[in-house]
């Protein structure tokens, strides 16, 4: 959103949350994996780059793990939307931090990037990384470009059956 709140955070930060709900935050792992077992749920990525141009990518069936499986996502569902379809190349990828090197790849992806999220050598998309400005950020989502994003926004709710 502006960089307010750093998202290099540890395993426990993530797995708990952080941030202030009316600005910059991580709901936490735990609670995220709550939500989404709970009954099924979309999950909305609304992106922002530094010209203002806006995207969006929609998944109908999001659902992660519990902290025994590392938060993998089990499931996106279906996607829609006009920012390409990063996220794929995440599924089934486990949580990683700077303190956890869960993605499987030859480096450690989450002390590279500076942030937690699902890699998966190393990413499509990180919505996490290091914000500061245009010329020093790393939030991205590759399938529209590799430019860093000015703003992101993921936001889960439940879908009515």
């Amino acid at each position: 959103m502006d960089g307010s709140v750093d998202f290099n955070r540890n395993w426990t930060d993530y797995r708990q949350g952080f941030g202030d709900l009316r600005g910059e935050f991580f709901i936490g792992l735990d609670k995220l994996h709550l939500i989404t077992k709970s009954q099924t749920h979309e999950l909305y990525i609304y992106l922002k780059d530094f010209d203002d141009e806006e995207r969006y990518a929609r998944y109908d069936n999001f659902y992660i793990g519990d902290e025994d499986e590392f938060y993998k996502i089990k499931s996106i569902g279906s996607y829609s939307g006009d920012a390409g379809n990063a996220l794929e190349h995440h599924k089934n990828s486990k949580f990683s931090t700077s303190d956890r090197d869960n993605d499987g790849a030859k480096g450690h992806c989450g002390q590279t990037y500076k942030s937690g999220w699902w890699f998966e050598s190393c990413y499509m998309c990180n919505l996490n990384g290091i914000y500061k400005d245009e010329l020093d950020a790393i939030v991205e989502w590759r399938t529209w470009h590799t430019k860093s994003l000015k703003f992101v926004q993921m936001m889960i709710r439940p879908i009515s059956k």
